[in-house]
């Protein structure tokens, strides 16, 4: 019975990797830009992630002090197709903008930029339930921290690839010392190339890198599939995790690229998204290695090798293919957007 239920466990893991395969990283938040062109006047922008409907595409409802020049929709109302000047006497200080979903709120956070003419940046990040935002007259900085925290949980909970690749980590680790050396480099490494690129110190084009991620997770898949102690991966899985923490690193600055980091609060953007992308790790990482432990308890083994012990013979090769089918997937699909 024990073997069946962690068949039927990791069965359940892969059904829902490969249900979200098609979807890694889509589910990024909704984007209002408003920039300030001069005084009381504004161009404005919606960017909408390409996971919602078309028939749901959201609109931008204005404050009444406010007045799109170009309406063709004629109702004050901004479409997510078009970018549009609007005119707000008295400025956007104090005011309330607002999402509209025609049909259905998606569960998507939004997030709202106002850059104005002083150089000073506005960013808030709402959850789904909020879709109103009342423009501060002053930033406060506590807001700011929040916001940034809240969009990195967000972004390493919905990146998919970025879990499975942390999963196969835990796998080839086999003890909690070599679990803890392996997140740890992995971490130091995202950590220095997403500060490195968010900061524009280094430039590194998206979809490589996006490919190589995926290529990551099915060198890890191979490596659990087909164990070996004489492999790279067994014998120094810091260095592997480090390596591939670097490619990473770059993967979660293309997504705070989209977001854009306050001006202001360059620092504080750049510290808080790092901390959700590592809060939302640890309370994944502790997960698994729970379910490691529940298996291993289950089957009567010693808990010294706490993440290999559940997983040998057919379930390793379960395993395996459970990272390394959607991840086989991801490097097609992104070799095809490479044009290759």
């Amino acid at each position: 019975m024990s073997r069946l239920f962690a068949l039927v466990s990791w069965a359940m893991v892969a059904t829902f990797v490969l249900a979200g395969a098609a979807r890694a990283h889509d589910a990024r938040p909704l984007s209002v830009n408003v920039a300030e062109q001069g005084k009381g006047l504004y161009l404005a922008r919606v960017r909408v992630p390409p996971t919602v409907d078309l028939d749901n595409q959201p609109r931008l409802i204005w404050p009444s002090n406010c007045r799109v020049l170009n309406d063709r929709l004629g109702d004050g109302a901004l479409s997510p197709s078009e970018t549009v000047v609007v005119a707000c006497k008295g400025g956007l200080e104090g005011q309330h903008l607002r999402v509209r979903y025609p049909i259905y709120n998606p569960s998507l956070a939004t997030l709202f930029r106002l850059s104005e003419l002083n150089g000073k940046v506005l960013t808030r990040v709402l959850p789904p339930d909020r879709p109103d935002w009342q423009v501060p007259k002053q930033p406060g900085l506590p807001q700011v921290a929040a916001g940034y925290l809240k969009l990195g949980v967000q972004h390493i909970w919905t990146g998919i690839d970025h879990l499975l690749f942390v999963t196969g980590l835990l796998i080839l680790a086999g003890s909690m010392r070599r679990v803890l050396l392996a997140i740890t480099g992995f971490t130091i490494a995202h950590s220095i190339t997403l500060s490195l690129s968010a900061l524009g110190l280094v430039e590194v084009p998206v979809p490589p890198v996006e490919a190589a991620i995926a290529l990551s997770i099915l060198f890890l898949a191979r490596e659990i599939a087909l164990p070996s102690p004489d492999s790279l991966a067994g014998r120094f899985p810091i260095l592997v995790s480090s390596s591939f923490g670097l490619l990473h690193g770059f993967g979660f600055a293309a997504a705070l690229r989209e977001v854009g980091l306050p001006t202001g609060e360059l620092a504080v953007g750049l510290l808080c998204f790092n901390l959700g992308v590592e809060i939302g790790q640890i309370v994944f990482v502790a997960g698994v290695i729970v379910l490691f432990l529940f298996l291993a308890i289950r089957r009567g083994v010693k808990l010294g090798g706490l993440t290999t012990a559940p997983l040998q013979g057919r379930l390793a090769v379960l395993a395996g293919y459970g990272l390394g089918v959607p991840a086989a997937f991801w490097f097609i699909q992104r070799l095809g957007a490479m044009g290759l």
